[in-house]
């Protein structure tokens, strides 16, 4: 009888180190997916405002190449159109 209670007590110790040990990996594996979510927010964030900065720049890049303004930086220096040579064009 004391042999089976031996077994008994390995058993349920077993069982407890083992269920111990799973939920210290649940744990584990929460808090990295936590972590993960939060780099994941944050690359969103920076996706965002570098899509925004992209947007503000092609728009600036568009009045800087307007024909409007090149016309009115031509008339102030008394430029001559160019040749069609000299043309090259931005892609």
């Amino acid at each position: 009888m004391e042999k089976t209670a031996k077994k008994w007590l390995w058993l349920w110790l077993l069982g407890g180190l083992s269920t111990l040990i799973l939920c210290l990996c649940l744990v584990w594996v929460n808090i990295e997916l936590v972590n993960l979510s939060y780099d994941i927010k944050s690359l969103q964030q920076k996706l965002d405002s570098e899509k925004a900065l992209r947007s503000k720049l092609q728009v600036e890049k568009m009045n800087l190449t307007s024909n409007y303004r090149l016309r009115e930086f031509a008339a102030r220096f008394d430029l001559e159109p160019p040749s069609s040579d000299q043309i090259r064009k931005l892609k």
